[in-house]
């Protein structure tokens, strides 16, 4: 096996430790998103060797699973879908979470009938709704494998894990967010590795903010989900420290020859061994540059001198007001 690649929790899939993250393609409040380009990345990222794509029943209402069912089915056996299920929306269009076993059959099949496929590889519980109990839920996960319907699961954005994953012969991953700028969960994330899940790092880049691109003067247009203060990462002291975690960042990238998202994700696969980095992209130009982390080697003086300019601040610090 490769240095980047790693295997899914006890499956023996073999996947490259960068996947495509697919939320833009659903194309709602990520500012401009062109299909086409999108497509084209997909396209391109099978041709590279890219193994996972990740989306969500609820990215773009479907949109996102409509749109890479299409563009994965000419690649469909070399590659590995995952999707998630638990957010919904009322008919008032808010949203709640749900993740009930039934619910879970129910989201699934609409979620197969979008991406134009008899299968599921990888079925995440997006969010836990903090009622229905975690084992029944993989238990009816169980079922679904023994059906055909899914290859196996995992969790993401629950953390710690309430039962013990050994139980679950179909439990391969969990996701969680985690890059240079938040890494609030990295013990949780180290603790999932120890049980034999396959970490999955989503907002890798920090919705962006570990491209480079932004300074603390950052702001968006209408119709970019950045441009909501919930989206902490752009607003308020936690911008500025941000800021100043991108400017060691990128000082260190011109070091190394390297851009600053290069850099950040090969942060992420040389803290988080055997990990996966989930990348948003909208561009075939965004891959290209992503692709080129799996190739970025980190002395560990490198790794040192990004641990400290990313340590947390005191809890409360980084809050936006």
């Amino acid at each position: 096996m490769s240095s980047d690649h790693t295997r899914l929790g006890n499956s023996g899939q073999l996947v490259r430790r960068l996947a495509f993250g697919c939320e833009q393609l659903g194309g709602y409040e990520w500012g401009r998103v062109d299909p086409g380009e999108v497509i084209a990345a997909v396209e391109l990222a099978v041709g590279e060797g890219i193994t996972l794509f990740d989306t969500a029943d609820c990215y773009g209402r479907g949109e996102s699973e409509r749109r890479l069912g299409e563009a994965l089915a000419r690649h469909r056996d070399a590659t590995v879908i995952a999707t998630k299920f638990g957010v919904r929306f009322s008919d008032s269009g808010s949203v709640f979470y749900d993740s009930s076993p039934q619910w879970a059959e129910a989201a699934l099949e609409a979620s197969l009938r979008r991406l134009r496929t008899d299968r599921v590889d990888l079925l995440q519980m997006h969010y836990w709704d903090g009622v229905s109990p975690i084992a029944a839920l993989f238990e009816t996960l169980e079922r679904l494998r023994e059906r055909g319907k899914i290859r196996w699961y995992g969790v993401t954005n629950h953390a710690p894990l309430s039962v013990a994953a050994a139980d679950y012969p179909g439990l391969v991953s969990a996701s969680l967010e985690y890059s240079l700028i938040e890494r609030s969960q990295e013990a949780a994330a180290r603790v999932f590795g120890s049980a034999g899940l396959t970490f999955l790092s989503h907002g890798t880049l920090g919705q962006g903010m570990l491209s480079g691109k932004y300074s603390a003067g950052a702001r968006f247009e209408a119709g970019d989900r950045r441009a909501h203060v919930r989206y902490r990462n752009f607003h308020g002291e936690r911008l500025a420290r941000n800021a100043r975690v991108v400017d060691t960042l990128a000082a260190q990238a011109r070091e190394l020859g390297a851009s600053p998202g290069q850099l950040a994700i090969a942060w992420v696969l040389c803290t988080l061994p055997g990990s996966v980095a989930l990348v948003g992209i909208k561009r075939p130009d965004q891959l290209r540059d992503a692709l080129g982390a799996l190739n970025l080697q980190l002395a560990p003086a490198v790794l040192a001198l990004l641990d400290r300019a990313s340590a947390r601040p005191p809890a409360g610090a980084d809050q936006a007001p």
